[in-house]
């Protein structure tokens, strides 16, 4: 376990708040030894040398002699340093610490949101990782070129590229240098938060594995899916290595979109090849249980397109398996990453509408359900399943609570032609009597909006117009307003796979997280043909 002494302390900043956030982080993401001070003088005394790495996190400042040579001394020595934002504006007088850290802070704008860009993307520590935003301020250092610093990240700042993140040698030891990091908007961070823990276990010597070789069950024609799925895993530096279809058509197609991939008509000689670490199944609905337990219990991780399954139980004997084997186990719930559902959880998350306390969630109109699988419920599972898979999993990421009980009305008065409900509605109480409504309808001749949100400060009123309107009180005055859509993030869905697979990272869809969402599909039946609420299976 790496030994990290976290020092923190100064002006301007709220230490104790982001100093918590990071010494937590480090401890869970990085797996280190945390210990927080604000007392500089154990930089000048033998306790220095228990540590593996120091990260300074503080503003102001200045080190007496002693404690100036103990520090550069340790990193210069082999031992590993870590500096946030305004660690370059630490100690500033102390020439030798300022040489080490390789910049000194000169000027910052206000703080705003701004693009980061990655200089290099083969780095260990910014492998795999896009431009993003982040509100803080932008830090502008002298020394900021040259003196063999490797600048990873870049930000613009009054004509010219800034680093954001750079390393260097210092002796035997090595140095990084984060400058962001001004308040809790950047310790909350997510690409923040993956440089911090990225940086103290690449000082540790940790390395990735190094690669991830992937397959898919299932190269049916519709959307291409097979092939999107391969070109995703490919772009997040994994490899596609095999296809298995029951169709020969579909692997000779396979075979020509990927020229050089291993394909197989039979499940069980695709998931016996030793080649293969990874499945994604891409299969109607009710095969996605039985052939991901197949995967794992071969020894493979399994991707599931959504939904997970049909049933908890079926759910749970898959997460069950998983733990057994040590494997993971994931969905491919990629909407999350839309650009309307990340807009709409972020003005949540900042608390703009208060606490939500009452979701209304619809998608339909009145039309013909199709003829083909998704319209069979023996093989969907429901109507429920397909679409409303993503909106129980947005639903759910919007009101993180505990659910309490489920209360189902399904209907089947129109559709007789089609297996599936014509209509399905999920009633969903939380912890603290909060509610979600949850439609799906092919009956409905006047449409709803897409969301209807109420908070204890606002509401959000959404109908999937590219904006959202957000209504608010600002300083006791009624106010309205349109919100623009994020940008879609889906190409962060395999990165987070390749990240978790190789680099150990948090992966983005838990299996637990689907099984909440199929548990509300699930109980919501049930409970129309009981007539009662029922509650929830997996709280």
């Amino acid at each position: 376990m790496t030994k990290c002494l976290l020092v923190t302390g100064g002006g301007w900043h709220d230490f104790d708040q982001c100093g918590q956030i990071l010494a937590d982080l480090l401890a869970s993401g990085a797996g280190a030894d945390v210990t927080v001070t604000k007392d500089v003088r154990v930089f000048g005394t033998p306790e220095l040398k228990k540590f593996d790495q120091v990260i300074v996190y503080t503003q102001g400042g200045k080190l007496t002699a002693t404690q100036e040579k103990g520090l550069t001394s340790f990193v210069r020595n082999g031992g590993g340093f870590v500096g946030i934002h305004c660690a370059a504006d630490s100690f500033v007088e102390n020439s030798a610490y300022i040489e080490m850290i390789g910049g000194r802070f000169i000027d910052h704008g206000p703080c705003h949101e701004f693009a980061v860009s990655v200089n290099d993307k083969t780095h260990p520590l910014t492998r795999r990782f896009g431009d993003f935003r982040i509100t803080d301020e932008l830090y502008v250092l002298d020394q900021a070129k040259g003196d063999g610093k490797n600048v990873l990240m870049s930000a613009f700042w009054k004509g010219k590229m800034e680093p954001m993140l750079y390393t260097k040698d210092y002796g035997k030891g090595k140095v990084v240098y984060i400058a962001m990091g001004h308040d809790r908007r950047a310790f909350t961070n997510a690409e923040f938060q993956k440089l911090c823990v990225r940086s103290v276990k690449w000082l540790a010597g940790v390395e990735e594995k190094k690669t991830v070789r992937c397959a898919a069950i299932g190269y049916g024609g519709a959307f291409n899916m097979g092939k999107a799925h391969g070109q995703q895993i490919i772009a997040a530096g994994m490899e596609y290595v095999a296809v298995c279809d029951i169709d020969p058509a579909r692997t000779a197609e396979a075979e020509k979109d990927f020229p050089g991939i291993r394909t197989y008509n039979n499940v069980g000689d695709l998931v016996a090849d030793p080649g293969v670490d990874l499945c994604v199944v891409i299969t109607p609905h009710n095969t996605h249980a039985p052939l991901a337990l197949q995967c794992l219990r071969a020894g493979k991780h399994a991707v599931l397109e959504k939904p997970f399954c049909i049933t908890v139980a079926e759910a749970t004997q898959m997460i069950e398996t998983a733990k057994k084997n040590k494997l993971m186990l994931t969905v491919y719930h990629n909407r999350r990453l839309d650009g309307d559902h990340l807009a709409i959880k972020e003005a949540l998350q900042k608390g703009l509408i208060g606490e939500p306390f009452h979701l209304e969630a619809y998608m339909g109109n009145y039309h013909f359900p199709g003829t083909w699988w998704r319209s069979d419920k023996k093989i969907s599972g429901g109507a429920f399943y397909d679409w409303g898979a993503h909106f129980v999993d947005w639903v759910l990421a919007m009101m993180p609570y505990k659910m309490e009980s489920i209360t189902g009305f399904f209907h089947k008065r129109v559709w007789f032609g089609v297996s599936n409900e014509d209509q399905c509605q999920a009633i969903v109480r939380f912890e603290g009597g909060r509610v979600a409504d949850i439609m799906q309808s092919s009956i409905a001749r006047v449409p709803k909006p897409r969301y209807r949100i109420l908070g204890t400060k606002g509401a959000i009123l959404d109908s999937w117009g590219g904006s959202f309107k957000l209504f608010t009180e600002v300083e006791g005055m009624a106010a309205e307003m349109e919100m623009k859509y994020r940008d879609g993030q889906h190409w962060q869905y395999y990165r987070n796979i390749a990240d978790h697979l190789l680099a150990g990272e948090p992966l983005m869809v838990k299996p637990e997280e689907a099984r909440r969402v199929i548990a509300v599909i699930e109980t919501a039946e049930k409970s129309s043909a009981a007539g009662k609420t029922l509650p929830s299976p997996v709280e």
